[in-house]
């Protein structure tokens, strides 16, 4: 079961972002189909927050849009 999916930009790059309620987790799919979870232990749902964490886990220079 999932919460509601949005979208975000790091870098120009846009990420589709969810969160798992079975898993409590959160999770970030890039434009490749590349899903990563951004944060395993509860719910992310500040934007800022939610790319400043795929900025740490896809590697990206500087979290902003």
């Amino acid at each position: 079961m999932t919460g509601e999916i949005r979208t975000t930009s790091v870098e120009g790059k846009e990420y589709t972002v969810w969160s798992d309620f079975m898993k409590k987790c959160t999770y970030a799919m890039d434009s490749t189909g590349d899903k990563k979870a951004i944060r395993t232990n509860g719910y992310m749902h500040n934007d800022l927050a939610v790319r400043k964490a795929i900025a740490i886990v896809f590697h990206h220079k500087t979290f902003k849009k």
